[in-house]
């Protein structure tokens, strides 16, 4: 096997990536203790002190459904998202199973990316409507657009990560270092 340098192109897309990837997960972590305290406030509040904090368990909400979706965005950067290889462990048996498992990945990759890009357009027009209505939150004071945009936002990320991994070889969807590249791979 001879070492191919990635290139320029490779190297841009793979950083944005991996950058994307790192805010996410930060964010992520924030959110994550931020709920965390949210939840331990509403919780001693109505153990300990027998006092209703419907502000507490909204925010717990809210910041769940960001957890999930920042969280989700993150994993689709470094390709932890949930799939099914039966496929590939059919396939290593044939011939050009690398070959086949490549097209295949590339099916899925698109197949997610219309998907959630239908569901972010849909979503969007929903959230357009919820404005329009003037609804606002029950016990916090903004309106509802803004918990339904974090579930928007994830939609973006996703596609975005979708897009470039696409754009990036397959050795590098799953998180691998661009190092692998250098090594040398089997196309």
């Amino acid at each position: 096997m001879e070492k191919k340098n990635p290139s320029k192109y490779v190297q841009a897309v793979y950083k944005a990536n991996k950058t994307f990837g790192k805010v996410e997960s930060t964010l992520s972590m924030i959110i994550l203790w931020a709920l965390i305290a949210v939840c331990v406030i509403f919780i001693s509040c109505r153990f300990l002190f027998h006092v209703s904090t419907p502000w507490a368990d909204e925010s717990a909400r809210y910041l769940l459904i960001a957890l999930a979706w920042f969280g989700g965005s993150y994993a689709a950067s470094v390709g932890d998202h949930l799939e099914i290889d039966i496929i590939g462990t059919i396939l290593k048996k044939a011939k050009n199973s690398k070959k086949i498992m490549r097209v295949i990945d590339y099916i899925g990759k698109i197949i997610v990316l219309v998907v959630v890009t239908f569901f972010a357009i849909q979503f969007f027009k929903y959230m357009l409507n919820i404005h329009k209505l003037g609804t606002w939150s029950v016990t916090l004071p903004f309106s509802m657009v803004v918990p339904m945009s974090f579930v928007f936002i994830g939609c973006v990320l996703i596609i975005i990560h979708t897009i470039f991994q696409i754009m990036l070889p397959r050795e590098l969807w799953h998180g691998e270092d661009i190092s692998v590249l250098e090594k040398g791979d089997e196309q």
